[in-house]
């Protein structure tokens, strides 16, 4: 079976409270959170599956360790300086060497796109995206392998304040939002970055705003095929 390593960078100690999550599956377990959506669409025997909290100290493995990669979102900026996201950074480098795939997610896809030298910037007005939302497929985005079995305006979970101003050099643009002309991306050599969650569910990102913004709880609605565009990255680079 190939190797899938989900790299959390939920947040470090300190910077939520991980109480938000208690009646979630897992609690504030992020790499629990994602196995249990590849559960749910299958896939979840037909790989071997790891997790690293690279926000809490722990190491990233030899990048050779994963035939494939998905990055999570986070709640600090990729404006923040911290030594993790430096490490991961570096990391992210040598794993783009080995060509193999990377999906990254909401604050992965700013990093992602950020390395490529793309700006990453707040939302115009300082404002907040949080909510079931639907998004734009442009051409390339219809027949891309990330949004088969989707309509033309697909909706997903949004929760960021800022986000990828323009793609970087060489991306295309597989989709985009109101306010977002980089919703999802296609970076090239089996890289794709969307800024959306397609791992998280409804409940565990109207959870996530219970401390700060209660009121953004009820933007959030179920979605049959949230999920899809997981198996989708697995299924279209032969993963699975």
């Amino acid at each position: 079976m190939k190797r899938v390593l989900f790299v959390s960078m939920i947040g470090q100690p300190g910077r939520y409270d991980p109480a938000v999550y208690e009646d979630q599956p897992g609690g504030d377990n992020e790499v629990h959170w994602v196995f249990l959506q590849l559960r749910d669409l299958g896939l979840a025997d037909r790989i071997a599956y790891s997790g690293v909290f690279v926000c809490r100290g722990e190491a990233l493995p030899d990048p050779d360790a994963a035939d494939a990669v998905i990055l999570g979102g986070s709640y600090h900026s990729v404006h923040d300086d911290l030594d993790w996201q430096h490490a991961t950074r570096r990391w992210l480098k040598d794993y783009r060497d080995t060509g193999r795939p990377l999906l990254a997610i909401c604050g992965g896809h700013q990093m992602v796109s950020e390395i490529e030298g793309a700006p990453v910037r707040p939302l115009a007005g300082g404002a907040r995206l949080a909510g079931t939302l639907p998004v734009r497929l442009t051409a390339s985005g219809r027949d891309h392998l990330l949004f088969a079995g989707y309509l033309a305006t697909p909706e997903f979970h949004f929760a960021n304040e800022e986000h990828v101003a323009a793609p970087p050099a060489g991306a295309t643009v597989l989709a985009t939002g109101d306010g977002l002309p980089c919703a999802a991306l296609d970076h090239g050599g089996l890289w794709y970055s969307v800024q959306f969650h397609p791992e998280a569910t409804a409940e565990s990102l109207a959870v996530s705003w219970r401390r700060t913004h209660p009121e953004f709880a009820g933007n959030y609605r179920r979605l049959a095929d949230g999920n899809l565009l997981l198996g989708n990255f697995l299924a279209g680079t032969g993963i699975v």
